[in-house]
């Protein structure tokens, strides 16, 4: 489905060269669950955003099935993401005052649906969340875990074949985490 042979991104600065990452060679089928690991600061967060068709690569080639994509429009690669990627930002990227609804709703509407058409699908998937008691909150009034699963609540609901997920349970591990400790 996807493939990355010898892909760098570098950053430029004012003169100074960056580097994002270089040479990757990846393949990921549909199906497959992959984990990308390395320390902070190491290009896992750009690597996922050239995959997701949010950054551009400078060198090697990336494929969408079996196509290359080094030509590709920022119309193209819009539509590569609307039909194959749905996002879990690191920091969420939620609108703060919008409901928990709007926000899982927002993504369909931004895909070409309209709003008759996906009140069930989008309660369906605030319920799967465990949000169901929230979906008229402003997300500006949840805790970070909350807002984790609203941003896990607008990647299901796009229902795309690929789920790119930045730390998607970092600020559910971080509650957890404080939990335990106050249990001890």
């Amino acid at each position: 489905m996807i493939k990355l042979k010898n892909v760098s991104k570098f950053y430029y600065n004012k003169g100074i060269i960056g580097t994002g990452f270089t040479k990757v060679n990846l393949e990921f089928k549909i199906g497959e669950f992959v984990a990308i690991t390395g320390e902070s600061g190491s290009g896992k967060s750009t690597l996922l955003n050239v995959i997701s068709g949010l950054d551009s690569y400078e060198e090697g080639e990336m494929y969408i099935e079996g196509k290359e994509t080094s030509h590709y429009t920022e119309k193209e690669f819009e539509e590569y993401r609307r039909k194959y990627i749905a996002n879990i930002f690191q920091n969420f990227n939620l609108i703060n005052s919008y409901t928990v609804y709007q926000n899982v709703e927002l993504i369909l509407l931004l895909n070409g649906y309209k709003k008759s058409q996906v009140k069930d699908k989008i309660l369906k998937i605030i319920d799967q969340v465990g949000l169901t008691e929230f979906k008229n909150t402003k997300v500006s009034k949840l805790s970070g875990g909350q807002k984790q699963r609203v941003a896990i609540a607008r990647a299901m609901v796009k229902d795309t074949p690929i789920i790119v997920a930045d730390e998607p349970t970092r600020k559910l591990r971080h509650r957890i985490s404080k939990r335990c400790n106050r249990n001890t």
